[in-house]
């Protein structure tokens, strides 16, 4: 299987009381976008301080509701709006600190995952690499983040390397296991010669050459 499917059986295996948070990272494009969807996730009555803190940042700069002080636009505004750059870094670093201590109070297991994780801007992979995964691997023992991607962050970091594990998956070449998904999971099954070629064609990434496989099928039995 390829990642997604790999993300998606580790979840179905995951205990019913592991609190699940996944994001795609081709969604998440930005730090507040990350707080706000965990906030949202895990509940906004679990993060008092990290929203006391946002509602204190934008006072007298922007209309709010209680509805959406979560919402990463809001967030967004907290940190950035009308203030220098060294404002800012003050006031996310203090968000950053009240948001792992409310994460650090739940009674609960957190997993947290991020696909896709190349596609993630070159700002917030700095910031999960500098910043998140330090904090996970020094202060939340409760909260586990799994990191699927083309491209994931270098485990030979020095900070949380050691708190890591690292699995490369590999093309999936072998015509046998090819051949038998066809049979097991498609209606018709295309000959074994057909099915070699699209392997590769494909050089083994099970995305592509599952959706080549369906797409000759599908022209197959027009």
């Amino acid at each position: 299987m390829g990642k997604t499917s790999l993300l998606s059986r580790f979840r179905q295996k995951c205990p019913s009381t592991v609190r699940y948070v996944p994001f795609d990272c081709k969604g998440v494009s930005s730090i507040p976008a990350f707080l706000s969807e965990v906030v949202i996730d895990l509940g906004q009555e679990n993060f008092p301080n990290f929203l006391s803190k946002v509602k204190l940042f934008l006072q007298g700069g922007v209309d709010f509701s209680e509805n959406d002080i979560a919402a990463e636009k809001t967030i967004s505004i907290a940190i950035n709006s009308h203030v220098d750059s060294a404002t800012q870094e003050y006031r996310l670093e203090t968000l950053q600190q009240d948001f792992i201590a409310d994460l650090r109070s739940l009674d609960c297991q957190i997993v947290i995952t991020l696909d896709t994780y190349q596609a993630a801007n070159e700002q917030f992979q700095k910031w999960i690499e500098s910043k998140w995964l330090r904090a996970v691997s020094r202060h939340l023992e409760n909260v586990v983040t799994l990191i699927a991607g083309q491209s994931v962050p270098d485990s030979d970091n020095s900070v949380w390397g050691d708190e890591c594990d690292h699995f490369t998956l590999m093309p999936i070449l072998e015509l046998d296991a090819w051949c038998n998904f066809c049979r097991n999971h498609l209606d018709h099954s295309l000959p074994e010669d057909a099915i070699r070629a699209l392997i590769l064609a494909s050089k083994g990434h099970p995305a592509q050459i599952y959706q080549s496989i369906s797409l000759v099928q599908a022209q197959w039995l027009a």
